[in-house]
């Protein structure tokens, strides 16, 4: 790595061509690149010793097309650092990284020649490439400098072996290792997450996929996986790493900040007693709180919130799904279903009553107005369930239900209303309305077809005092199958740019023979007008797209 010191009146971004300096010559110390093991693609420029301020970095984009990373560094992270953070490599690549700070008064600009290494990730069968190609279809003005995190899992485990730790019927043998990194809008890598730092297969607490990534207000990382959540700067520096707390297990799908300042996870139960006494591991049904420290402030168990004896919308998901045998009526009494249950087996498998995935949510957000949360169950719809564990109303076809929720699935007003059916992402956009990906699997509770099909990012308006609800707005059924992702994707306004943002994350994942290839778009809000379009083209069987995000770099440093 090498430094060229510039006078202090040079422009920014200038080219520099002096002499590189010898070593005791140069202002700064040693360039780290990875220095903390798990963001192969950043480095840190120590501070030799000198208290700077006001510092300032650039990473050149490589090539015509290629995009400059730019950023500003607060004081704060300078001193947390020992010196100048260095964000968006190219891998295999000599990165040329201009850096500008104030150092006793002067403001002093350096040009570093900074190389990291290739993209290194556990390899699978018939592994073309270490991660997804990202093409670029469309980028408008305006969203050049995107910085977007991708979140994909692969159904292989290489080098993985069976670790059954859940006698009790859970979640814990699902197991992922996950691609996480971050491309421009060129649809270049300029992060990653080195995967193997935090996942193995052989430990109780190194299993599971990684998911839930969300950027929080203080620029950091988090996400869970497993028996674990975690909160880590973009650099790789962990915040903190936390086991679940005892009585609950098997975190997957989401991790969200709330306004407050805890966080919201969505987990199962280690060890659940039915009211036919059966102990189990209940599965994907509880939502917990917990505080920076990691104390559980809170929990809303679905069990008894919602009713885990629907299962209209299962039987239209394949065979697996587990129903009370032929003959037997559900009843209104969870106990009467219990009994009627006989034999049926448990675990992390589509059905009816606790301790199997009849909920199966897969996203949470927080509505600070009333204090309350709003839940993305896939098998049942989209709830909202004040602190008081009270349903205040339901997003879903009205069929099957009890008697006691009826009164609380909201009434369809306007034209052109649609039901989202096993979706995605039920998030508040901060103008009254709500964003969900409706993925469209067993939609109108019909059956799986290769053929035929759409999902849409759907936004609504729920009128609470009413109990109605107005589809404002959608966008992806016009594109039929070849945008059509049966599971996981996600839809989130972007208040920055007044977009859509939206990631349908597993095209063919029903047609085995193919490889997913997902496409990310940003619609400006209200229209069908495409800002952005990247196709993600998968280069391995079984890697499957689950969410992906925009990266804000002005609160990360």
């Amino acid at each position: 790595m090498n430094a060229k010191t510039q006078p202090h009146d040079l422009p920014e971004g200038a080219c520099l061509t002096a002499k590189v300096p010898d070593r005791d010559q140069a202002l700064l110390g040693d360039v780290v690149v990875n220095p903390y093991r798990l963001a192969p693609l950043t480095a840190i420029i120590r501070d030799g010793g000198r208290t700077l301020s006001a510092a300032h970095v650039r990473v050149l984009g490589r090539g015509e097309r290629g995009v400059d990373i730019v950023y500003d560094v607060s004081d704060r992270s300078l001193w947390t650092y020992g010196g100048i953070p260095v964000f968006g490599l190219y891998p295999d690549h000599v990165n040329q990284v201009e850096v500008s700070y104030k150092l006793d008064g002067e403001r002093i600009r350096e040009r570093y020649e900074i190389y990291a290494p290739a993209v290194r990730l556990p390899v699978v069968a018939k592994q073309t490439a270490a991660l997804p190609e990202v093409e670029p279809v469309k980028v408008a003005p305006g969203f050049e400098k995107r910085l977007y995190l991708f979140n994909h899992l692969l159904a292989e485990i290489p080098g993985g072996r069976a670790f059954k730790w859940n006698g009790l019927g859970g979640a814990a043998e699902w197991d992922s290792v996950g691609n996480n990194w971050i491309a421009d809008s060129n649809g270049d890598v300029r992060w990653y997450l080195d995967i193997e730092q935090i996942h193995d297969s052989n430990h109780r607490d190194g299993l599971g996929g990684t998911m839930g990534f969300h950027q929080t207000r203080d620029g950091k990382l988090i996400w869970g996986q497993g028996q674990t959540y975690s909160k880590y700067d973009l650099l790789g520096r962990k915040v903190w790493q936390r086991n679940l707390p005892d009585k609950f297990a098997d975190f997957s799908h989401e991790i969200r900040e709330t306004v407050n300042g805890s966080y919201l996870l969505r987990v199962g139960t280690s060890d659940y007693r039915r009211p036919d006494g059966k102990r189990v591991r209940s599965i994907r049904d509880h939502i917990i709180e917990v505080n920076e420290a990691g104390d559980v402030l809170d929990f809303w168990d679905l069990n008894q919130i919602l009713d885990p004896y629907r299962g209209e919308l299962l039987e239209t998901l394949g065979k697996a799904a587990i129903q009370l045998p032929d003959g037997v009526q559900r009843q209104d009494d969870r106990l009467a279903n219990e009994l009627a249950e006989g034999d049926l087996p448990f675990g992390d498998t589509p059905g009816i009553g606790t301790g199997r995935n009849w909920a199966h949510v897969n996203a949470i957000d927080y509505d600070a107005d009333d204090d309350s949360i709003i839940v993305s169950a896939r098998h049942q719809g989209v709830v909202k369930i004040g602190r008081d564990k009270q349903v205040k109303w339901i997003l879903a076809a009205p069929q099957g239900w009890p008697a006691r929720l009826q009164d609380k699935v909201l009434k369809p007003v306007g034209e052109g209303f649609e039901w989202s059916w096993t979706q995605h992402t039920a998030w508040l956009t901060g103008r009254g309305t709500l964003t969900v990906f409706d993925n469209g699997w067993g939609r109108d509770f019909g059956p799986t077809k290769l053929s035929g099909n759409y999902s849409r990012a759907v936004e609504y308006k729920v009128d609470e005092a009413k109990g109605t609800v107005e589809q404002l707005w959608q966008y992806g059924k016009e594109r039929g199958d070849e945008w059509y992702s049966p599971i996981t994707s996600v839809v989130a306004y972007r208040v920055d740019t007044d977009t859509q943002f939206i990631y349908s994350a597993s095209v063919n994942y029903l047609t085995p023979e193919k490889l997913t290839t997902t496409v990310l778009n940003e619609v400006r809000r209200g229209s069908q007008e495409v800002a952005v379009e990247l196709k993600v083209h998968s280069r391995q069987p079984g890697s499957v797209g689950y969410r992906a995000l925009v990266i804000d770099l002005d609160k990360a440093f």
